[in-house]
């Protein structure tokens, strides 16, 4: 098959809004850097509605400190009575065990309008995302309980164990703008994400992560060759959030650095394999403010991933399946972990 006679721009689809947090823990942001294929940034050249089921799996035991070490044990205040022996006001160190695993789906659905703005074709974006989120936390062996001035030590736990279902937060791209030319496309948008999500500042479980934010996103491609079955990509995405709901906090914006090589390969007339390497930084690039801000992770946090795709596309149909795993590595003040996806996307 001579696949240059075919144009292999896949459609793009929006970024969704996945939250997660533990307790208020660990803040993180809204755009969620594993959930992309690697052409998912870019606007597709062909005027019309496109829609895309991306399913996806965030699992993480891993909690780094602000240097990128393990936290293993962890020191608590009792703000209230946790039964015989721990009354209130008493510190508590003990030894660390938590977890994180969110189940997504969350239908997306792309429009290129086909009209132009400054040369670009103009389109939008919106993503209906429901989670599920598991969070398991145990504090072992307590020890160091200071009680009238003693120090005692209790062999027992206390245990955390909850998880929800529901919405999560909404996002919406009301302008995104999409340039073409023989060997590039560069796409840039901007953004929000409502609060729709399940969120209680006292849950260790949401699916939501309580509050406003607006996203600012540009992203390229270049193509080595007419036929574009070969592209480097890169996106940046910088966030702006609002004050979170019924807390005196509000999280610190993020930058985050996508990259990816995607190679389409034929195997028959009207099927071709898509692999390729990706990868994503993200950076926390502003402070968190407010006093009901966490004590435990107060620094900027940083995560660092590398991972790749595979996929099979039928241009016939202007339909692709995709699965993508990214693991994460050096990560700061946050939970590190590993991210599997897969995306089922048609264009009408």
């Amino acid at each position: 098959m001579n696949y240059r006679k075919h144009n292999f721009r896949r459609a793009a689809f929006a970024s969704v809004a996945i939250a997660w947090s533990i307790s208020g823990v660990a803040g993180v942001s809204h755009f969620v850097p594993g959930m992309m294929n690697i052409r998912d940034f870019l606007m597709p050249e062909k005027e019309g509605l496109y829609a895309a089921l991306y399913l996806g799996n965030l699992s993480t035991d891993k909690l780094k400190d602000k240097n990128g070490n393990p936290i293993d044990k962890a020191t608590f205040h009792a703000n209230r009575n946790l039964g015989p022996g721990i009354p209130a006001g008493v510190n508590i160190t003990a030894d660390l065990d938590a977890s994180v695993d969110m189940y997504l789906i969350a239908p997306t659905f792309v429009w290129n309008s086909g009209y132009k703005i400054f040369g670009a074709d103009y389109g939008a974006i919106i993503s209906l995302p429901f989670a599920n989120t598991s969070v398991g936390a145990a504090l072992d062996t307590l020890t160091n309980i200071n009680v009238a001035n003693r120090s005692i030590s209790l062999g027992r736990s206390l245990s955390v164990d909850d998880s929800a279902f529901d919405i999560s937060d909404i996002f919406v791209e009301p302008l995104w703008l999409g340039w073409h030319g023989k060997h590039y496309d560069v796409s840039a948008g901007y953004g929000f994400y409502a609060p729709s999500g399940k969120y209680h500042k006292d849950d260790v479980a949401n699916t939501g992560l309580g509050f406003w934010s607006h996203q600012l996103q540009l992203a390229g491609a270049y193509y080595p060759f007419d036929h574009k079955g070969t592209a480097l990509m890169l996106a940046g995405t910088y966030e702006i959030n609002h004050e979170t709901e019924g807390k005196d906090f509000t999280q610190g914006g993020h930058f985050t650095l996508n990259w990816g090589l995607s190679q389409f390969l034929p195997i028959t007339d009207n099927m071709l394999l898509e692999v390729g390497p990706a990868g994503y930084s993200q950076w926390q690039v502003q402070d968190n403010h407010g006093a009901d801000q966490s004590s435990f992770l107060n620094s900027p946090n940083q995560v660092h991933a590398v991972g790749g795709q595979i996929g099979l596309a039928f241009p016939k149909a202007n339909a692709q399946f995709t699965f993508h795993y990214f693991t994460e590595f050096a990560a700061e003040s946050r939970f590190q972990g590993d991210y599997a996806g897969f995306t089922a996307a048609v264009g009408f």
